[in-house]
């Protein structure tokens, strides 16, 4: 069974991953676990009260397929915190896929993920977190798939689902594939 880290934080926004984790939890009949900063739990921007299984510091990434995170307003209090950069570090270096859409690119590029590399965010936290993203390249393109990091803008629903099962490999076939981006575009 495929295995997925969610890391939540205050202010997440849980609609930017609504159809990720739909399509891993429908199609791809994947576990969701999620954590939090402290394993306390989280309200995202939508009012969604969001209950941890664990705190990240207790997540092994041996243990999951993919590493999810949603960008949001909270972005920055957590962005300082060693405990999600040690996570994604240690992540990365077993060459876990990461996919970080919004906002989380920020805290990729502060764990240092981002160096040498191209990615993608929205625009306007590309230029309020521009120190972190130091020794990266900023594409404004809306989805960027290297290796095992996805970054996309905040509003590439559709690129950013896709890309997500296409790294695990959970489409039965193209046309499933099809179907979906069709879904996430509202023209079903």
């Amino acid at each position: 069974m495929t295995r997925v880290l969610f890391f939540a934080y205050p202010m997440y926004a849980d609609f930017e991953i609504a159809h990720t984790l739909f399509f891993l939890r429908k199609l791809g009949k994947a576990c969701v676990v999620t954590a939090t900063i402290d394993g306390e739990t989280v309200e995202s921007l939508g009012g969604i009260v969001t209950n941890p299984g664990l705190a990240i510091a207790d997540a092994n990434p041996n243990d999951y397929d993919l590493i999810l995170i949603s960008g949001g307003d909270g972005v920055s209090q957590v962005l300082e915190d060693n405990r999600i950069q040690n996570f994604l570090r240690e992540a990365n270096s077993i060459q876990k896929p990461i996919a970080a859409i919004c906002a989380s690119a920020t805290l990729l590029g502060k764990a240092g993920l981002l160096k040498g590399n191209i990615f993608t965010c929205t625009p306007n936290t590309y230029e309020v977190f521009k120190d972190v993203f130091a020794d990266a390249e900023y594409t404004g393109e809306r989805l960027e798939v290297r290796d095992n990091l996805i970054t996309a803008k905040g509003t590439a629903f559709p690129e950013f689902t896709l890309a997500v099962m296409d790294q695990l490999q959970l489409w039965r076939n193209d046309e499933q594939r099809e179907s979906a981006r069709l879904f996430c575009k509202g023209e079903v």
